[in-house]
């Protein structure tokens, strides 16, 4: 908020852009400028929505002003703060993210194996970097990438990560000239798209002649610390994001940038649920 207009700011957010407002009641509240203001942004919303929208949690029996009696309310002398946490979660319900990249990724540094401060650093730079260009992309540009790294072969990781053309066709539902057209307008968001045949060693020749493309990730930030092939990071993002998740969660969270699966915090309920599952067979 440096730099913000607070008064202004402040009423926007109660008014306008918040899904409930927590009301911590109390005498220290009830003599305070800038809660007096906050409520009463909060207040003119709830008049307005003719529904629940200030959620009361009362650290004593201050009466506050336009705060009526019959709203339900939490008494937090017989409460744990744990407690009341969970109640707001179950509140607000499943999160909606979108456009989102977890301030600490904590999952993602462990699945590229980031244990010092520096490597940890250097991760978030690079993940960072791709989630902005992943935003710059079209819709269709993501899905060639998105469908790339879920159906391709890891095998030549930490290089490339590759992909028969006429699956990759299939799966996006677009026309080779159509993939050919998106890939090739990639390259100034660090995408190094090739082709090549098929293994030369395939017994089956139709295989042999088969055309496969190859996707590099470079990270093209000016620090020196972070340039270079980077398509292990594209590769752990989205494995990720897609980790615990049924194909079509999975791919729901990329379409979306929802890049919370990243991070323990943020990840979303069903994949805690499943990892429980299966931490527990």
């Amino acid at each position: 908020m440096w730099g913000k207009d607070l008064y202004v700011h402040l009423d926007e957010i109660y008014q306008n852009m918040a899904r409930f407002c927590v009301l911590f009641a109390s005498k220290h509240y009830a003599q305070k400028v800038w809660s007096t203001h906050e409520r009463q942004s909060a207040q003119a919303r709830a008049i307005r929505q003719h529904s629940e929208y200030i959620l009361p949690a009362k650290f004593d029996n201050t009466q506050i002003p336009g705060l009526r009696p019959t709203i339900g309310y939490m008494d937090l002398r017989n409460m744990t703060p744990n407690r009341l946490a969970d109640m707001i979660i179950e509140k607000i319900g499943n999160r909606q993210t979108v456009n989102y990249f977890p301030p600490q990724p904590d999952r993602l540094y462990k699945s590229l194996k980031a244990r010092s401060n520096k490597s940890k650093g250097i991760a978030f730079s690079r993940a960072h970097d791709l989630f902005r260009n992943l935003q710059r992309m079209s819709k269709d540009e993501r899905e060639i990438i998105f469908q790339s790294f879920m159906c391709g072969c890891p095998a030549e990781l930490p290089d490339n990560i590759h992909i028969n053309m006429d699956l990759l066709r299939r799966v996006t539902d677009f026309a080779p000239t159509k993939i050919h057209r998106l890939a090739s307008g990639l390259s100034s968001l660090g995408f190094n798209i090739t082709y090549r045949a098929h293994h030369e060693h395939d017994e089956d020749a139709s295989l042999r002649n088969a055309r496969v493309l190859v996707i590099e990730w470079h990270d093209m930030s000016t620090d020196d610390d972070v340039v270079g092939n980077a398509t292990v990071v594209v590769n752990a993002m989205i494995s990720g994001a897609l980790e615990n998740l049924c194909e079509e969660c999975g791919i729901n969270h990329l379409r979306k940038l929802d890049f919370s699966q990243l991070a323990t915090v943020t990840r979303s309920v069903e994949a805690r649920h499943i990892s429980k599952g299966k931490s527990t067979a």
